[in-house]
């Protein structure tokens, strides 16, 4: 394979939404969290999530110290020589506001590795290579996500990887047949927010609403009350739904009771 084997694990509420109020509900006292220890059960070498989730969780929508006047620098991919483990952030045009070369993930110290695209600038690669944090370039425009996975496995040689969210990250995984199973840790809780992320979310110009099957391998009731569900990736509908008419009608009847 020319790509590590790839696992969705993810949280979710009831309704199927990676983020909200639902996660600040405190869970039973003394009993170790459902998301972290089954995290601890993949062998994994690598954790790759989108941007807006580290700014989220980690770097809190810092901007990074850019010197203006930077050299010059290289084309093409930087490496340290970590051995890792890496965590891994889908940062295309160089916007996260890293403090240091290595963050920890559930108790691991993990080495920092960037995905940026060429349009990414000088000074924000200069940047990460002051702090000693590696790059990789994948894709001109947009995040070349085949070619990124490509790179992982043969140049930090990682053979499992962890996808972490969010929403519009792992869609866009699992519409390019990237991932090979989802991980669902589904929390004993909700909030009925309509402006959270779920679980998967296409975007525009980035992925499509083109369903997929799932196969389901195994359920267990954890600890903390949440339910564990392990899901093999199925393929990727090619039903063309713009030239089923019956479909078209519904979709146009909603519309206008809408309007």
């Amino acid at each position: 394979m020319e790509r590590p084997y790839i696992i969705c694990h993810m949280e979710t509420s009831l309704d199927g939404k990676i983020m909200g109020k639902y996660l600040w509900l405190p869970g039973p006292e003394g009993v170790e969290d459902s998301f972290y220890a089954v995290q601890r059960k993949f062998n994994f070498q690598a954790i790759i999530m989108g941007r807006t989730t580290i700014d989220d969780n980690r770097t809190l929508y810092k901007k990074p110290e850019i010197y203006e006047n930077a050299v010059p620098l290289p084309e093409g991919d930087f490496l340290t020589g970590a051995k890792g483990p890496f965590l891994i952030a889908v940062d295309g045009k160089g916007k996260l506001a890293w403090e240091e070369k290595r963050a920890e993930e559930n108790g691991i110290s993990m080495d920092i590795v960037e995905i940026l695209t060429e349009s990414a600038s000088m000074g924000y690669k200069d940047f990460l290579r002051r702090k000693g944090i590696s790059y990789l370039i994948c894709g001109k425009d947009k995040v070349d996500l085949p070619l990124a996975c490509r790179k992982i496995k043969n140049l930090l040689h990682v053979d499992t990887m962890i996808l972490g969210g969010g929403g519009v990250l792992n869609w866009s995984f699992l519409q390019a047949g990237l991932a090979d199973e989802v991980s669902q840790v589904i929390a004993p809780a909700a909030d009925g927010s309509c402006h959270t992320q779920t679980l998967f979310m296409a975007k525009e110009g980035l992925s499509k609403d083109q369903p997929l099957r799932f196969r389901a391998l195994s359920s267990e009731i954890m600890a903390d009350g949440a339910v564990w569900i392990r899901w093999k990736v199925g393929e990727k509908s090619n039903y063309d739904f713009d030239r089923d008419p019956d479909f078209r009608a519904v979709q146009e009847m909603i519309h206008a009771n809408r309007s």
